[in-house]
C-alpha cells in the first residue's frame, strides 16, 4: 500500500521575476567605472528598481535633490569573490570618485567633478547587494569626505525583494460594487495638469504629478471621494477630507527588530512629521501595553503641506514582510476624522487602511501598448505519514505575458510543475482583439475560441503603474510593463 504523505508546510511567494531575461550578467557598472566580480548580475525588473529607488530616496532629505537611472546588482558572496569593502573603496578612488559617509553605514555618495551618485551596498554569507542612483546634485547634507575608509562598515543584512500591494478590489473592506466601480472621468484634457479643475469640482487644487503619457490621472467615484496622482503618494479626497496614500516605501526589519523602536513612530518620525510639521503626537492604543498588540496608529496636530492650515492627521502603517504602506488622513479637526474613520486605529480591521483601494485609474485606448508581464510561484513540501521522513517538493510556477498592440493582443502563459528535479513545463498562447473601455478589456479568441471580459484598471506606484485584471472565470493577474 502507497504511503499517505501529509503536506506540511505550503506558502505563497510572489515573484517579482516577471522576466528572468531582465536580470541579465554584468561585468562593469559604467556610470562609476567599477568592474566587478564574475558571476555579477544586473537586475532590469521594474520593481527590483522601484523598490531601489524608495530605498535610496529615504537618504535624501533635501526636496531639491532628486534621484535617477537607479540600477540594481547582485554580486557573489565576499568569500567567493574577494570583492569586499576595502576593493570596492580602492577601484572606485582609482576611478576618481570622492566617498561621502551618511548616517546609514551602508550608504555613501560618490563624487566626481559634476557627477555625484548614491550608492547602497550590503554584503552577506549569500550575495553582496548594490544599488546604485544618479544625483541631480550635491545635498548639503553630505559629510566631509572619507579618508580611504569604506563608504559604511558594510552590515551583514539585506533589503527583502519588493512586494507589490494587493490589487484595491481585493480590500476585505471594498465599498460595495456601486460605489468601488468609478464613474468614467471627462475626456484626458479637462484634468490635464496644465489646467485648473472646474470651479465646482472636488478634485483637490493641489499640484498634482506631471503626465506620465497614460490618459487618466483622477478618478471620481461614485461614492464622492476623488482621487489624483502626485509625485510620492495619490491624494484622495472629499469635501474636506484628505486621505494621502504614499508610494510604497521599504520595511527594513533590522530597524525594529530588538532596537526598541517601533517602526510606527519610525514612520511618523521620519516620513510625516518633516512633510506635515507636526506639532503633537498620541496613539490610540486602549490601554494595550504589549508594544507588538499595538495598532499602527499615531495621530497629531500639523499643517497641510499645500495651503498651510492647521489640520488633524492619522497614520496608519500596513506592513507586508518587506514593504509598508502609509495611510495618512487629514482633517479639520480631531472630531472630524473620528467620525470620517471611526475605527481608524483597529489593529485588523483599519477603515483608514481600507482606503488603499481608491489607489485606481481609469485605462485609456492607448495605454496598454506595449508588453505586460507577471508571474507566482508555489511549493509545497511533503513527508512520510508513518516515518516522518522528508519525500520531496513539488512547485508549481506560472509566467503570464500580455502583449498589446492597438487593438489587437497576444497572450502567453508559461508554467512548470512537478518534483523538484522532475519538472513537466508547458506553454498556452491566445492571439486576438481587444475593445478597451475605461474599466473593461474585452479579448476574443480566448480559451475555446470565447470572448472574455476582464474588469480592469492602474495601480499607481512611484515611477509607474501595474496593470490589475480579473475575470469570472478565475484569471486574475497583477501585471507590469517590461516594454
Amino acid at each position: 500500500m502507497k504511503s499517505c504523505l501529509l503536506m506540511l508546510l505550503s506558502f505563497f511567494i510572489p515573484l517579482i521575476a516577471y522576466a528572468q531575461k531582465n536580470v541579465i550578467p554584468a561585468n562593469q557598472i559604467t556610470a562609476l567605472n567599477l568592474k566587478l566580480p564574475n558571476g555579477s548580475k544586473q537586475d532590469k525588473r521594474f520593481l527590483s528598481t522601484v523598490a531601489a529607488a524608495s530605498l535610496l530616496e529615504t537618504e535624501v532629505n533635501d526636496p531639491s535633490v532628486s534621484i535617477s537611472e537607479v540600477e540594481v546588482y547582485t554580486l557573489p558572496p565576499t568569500t567567493q569573490s574577494g570583492f569586499d569593502a576595502e576593493v570596492l573603496v580602492g577601484e572606485l578612488e582609482k576611478s576618481g570618485f570622492e566617498i561621502l559617509p551618511t548616517n546609514d553605514n551602508r550608504i555613501a555618495w560618490l563624487v566626481k567633478g559634476q557627477n555625484a551618485f548614491l550608492i547602497f551596498i550590503s554584503m552577506d554569507n549569500d550575495e553582496t547587494n548594490f544599488y546604485i542612483g544618479r544625483s541631480n546634485k550635491i545635498p548639503k547634507t553630505a559629510q566631509t569626505p572619507s579618508t580611504g575608509q569604506a563608504p559604511s562598515n558594510v552590515t551583514h543584512s539585506t533589503i527583502p525583494a519588493y512586494i507589490p500591494p494587493l490589487p484595491p478590489s481585493r480590500s476585505k473592506t471594498s465599498p460595495p460594487m456601486s460605489q468601488q466601480v468609478p464613474a468614467p472621468n471627462p475626456p484626458a484634457k479637462s484634468h490635464s495638469p496644465s489646467q485648473n479643475p472646474p470651479s465646482n469640482s472636488s478634485v483637490p487644487k493641489t499640484p498634482v504629478a506631471p503626465f506620465t503619457g497614460f490618459q487618466f490621472t483622477t478618478s471620481n467615484f461614485d461614492d464622492g471621494w476623488v482621487s489624483t496622482i502626485h509625485p510620492d503618494w495619490v491624494l484622495v479626497q472629499k469635501g474636506e477630507t484628505k486621505v494621502y496614500l504614499f508610494f510604497v516605501l521599504p520595511y527594513q526589519s533590522e530597524i525594529f527588530d530588538g532596537t526598541g523602536v517601533m517602526d510606527r513612530d519610525f514612520y511618523w518620525d521620519n516620513h510625516v512629521a518633516p512633510i506635515f510639521k507636526t506639532t503633537s503626537k498620541s496613539y490610540q492604543d486602549a490601554g494595550e501595553f504589549i508594544s507588538s498588540f499595538k495598532p499602527k496608529y499615531v495621530e497629531g496636530w500639523g499643517q497641510d503641506p499645500q495651503t498651510g492650515e492647521r489640520r488633524f492627521f492619522g497614520m496608519y502603517l500596513t506592513v507586508s514582510p518587506n514593504a509598508v504602506m502609509l495611510t495618512m488622513a487629514s482633517t479639520l479637526d480631531e472630531n472630524g476624522l473620528r467620525q470620517q474613520f471611526p475605527i481608524a486605529a483597529d489593529r485588523w480591521t483599519s477603515d483608514l487602511a481600507a482606503m488603499s483601494r481608491y489607489n485606481k485609474f481609469a485605462i485609456g485606448p492607448n495605454d496598454l501598448n506595449g508588453t505586460w508581464q507577471s508571474g507566482g510561484s508555489q511549493m509545497t513540501q511533503w513527508y512520510n505519514e508513518v516515518t516522518g521522513a522528508y519525500a520531496g517538493a513539488t512547485v508549481a510556477a506560472t509566467i503570464a505575458t500580455f502583449n498589446f498592440s492597438g487593438n489587437t493582443y497576444t497572450r502567453i502563459h508559461n508554467g512548470a510543475t512537478g518534483f523538484i528535479g522532475a519538472m513537466n513545463t508547458f506553454q498556452q498562447e491566445f492571439k486576438g482583439a481587444t475593445k478597451i473601455k475605461e474599466w473593461n478589456i474585452s479579448m476574443t479568441n480566448r480559451f475555446e475560441g470565447k470572448t472574455h471580459d476582464f474588469n480592469a484598471h492602474f495601480q499607481t506606484v512611484k515611477g509607474g503603474r501595474l496593470l490589475y485584471l480579473n475575470n469570472q472565470t478565475g484569471e486574475e493577474y497583477l501585471l507590469v510593463k517590461i516594454k
